[in-house]
């Protein structure tokens, strides 16, 4: 009656070591980036009530993911962009009349239905 067997051994110690390695279940659980320093701290300060406890915190806490910075290199100002803008619309429009020109020239549109079109175009 006095001893202890296998299985109240296990009984007894399996619940003893889930809550030793709390913080390291937590960090795996929680996919800390840093759950290898926290399993290292958990396993040889955890004995220690205070090691423990800041292994239970820094599991807990949230995650200190690195923030990404973009460099914008483009040399051209808000200005140039604007004025590229401005060119592709022309060169469009410009090309839109040639294209309404030739229409014209080879018979598929009338003068009234060309000066239709044109004016649409020039004015949108």
């Amino acid at each position: 009656m006095g001893r202890i067997g296998a299985t109240e051994l296990l009984i007894i110690v399996i619940p003893f070591l889930a809550l030793y390695f709390l913080p390291a279940l937590i960090a795996l659980g929680r996919k800390k980036t840093n759950r290898t320093a926290i399993i290292l701290l958990n396993l040889f300060l955890g004995w220690t009530f205070i090691g423990w406890i800041v292994s239970l915190v820094w599991a807990c806490t949230t995650n200190n993911e690195s923030q990404t910075i973009v460099v914008n290199n483009n040399s051209y100002s808000k200005e140039e962009n604007f004025s590229d803008l401005q060119k592709n619309d022309f060169n469009e429009k410009l090309n839109s009349l040639q294209k309404l020109k030739d229409l014209l020239d080879s018979g598929v549109l009338s003068q009234e239905e060309f000066e239709q079109q044109k004016s649409k175009l020039l004015t949108s």
